[in-house]
């Protein structure tokens, strides 16, 4: 009787142990997933302000363009002797081409801008997909040892009085 309910309490306390040891495991996946869902993310946000800052040296460096081909086209013409609507025309057609260039630059940055957010996003499912993929532990049921000890308990009693029905 004693070895039973010995027995039932030793495997109660290796399922107990077991369970503390998967729910450990379990806690440090989640903390592992999260802390990678933020790297991620780190490294995304650090990627959308290089393009960010990409885009703001193309968007001078077509007003610098812009301003020197104005300027060169107007000293030609200028020394040329030209002058007039065909000049302001030439100028004003130079403009237009920067700001097209610009705004597609502009329109490029946001589309990336974009795709960098939805990929943070997408950091957030995939740390979820991670905890997700590792089962969550379920604590051992304690009635399960009490009656193991039970059964070895209503065992001996049962062996204890055959034996005294004996004598």
């Amino acid at each position: 009787m004693v070895a039973g309910v010995a027995s039932s309490l030793a495997q109660g306390q290796a399922a107990q142990a077991d369970y503390a040891a998967r729910s450990e495991q379990w806690r440090q996946n989640v903390v592992n997933s999260w802390a990678a869902a933020r790297d991620e993310q780190k490294q995304l946000l650090q990627r959308e302000l290089q393009e960010q800052e990409v885009n703001a040296q193309k968007q001078h460096l077509s007003l610098v363009e812009e301003a020197e081909k104005k300027a060169t086209a107007q000293v030609s013409a200028a020394s040329a002797g030209v002058s007039g609507l065909s000049v302001s025309n030439l100028v004003a057609d130079i403009g237009r081409k920067a700001a097209t260039n610009r705004n597609i630059a502009q329109r490029n940055w946001e589309m990336t801008a974009q795709q960098l957010r939805d990929e943070q996003e997408a950091t957030i499912t995939r740390a979820e997909n991670r905890i997700n993929s590792v089962s969550r532990p379920t604590s051992p049921s304690g009635l399960a040892t009490a009656a193991g000890v039970g059964s070895a308990l209503v065992g001996g009693a049962r062996s204890f009085s055959s034996s005294f029905n004996m004598a």
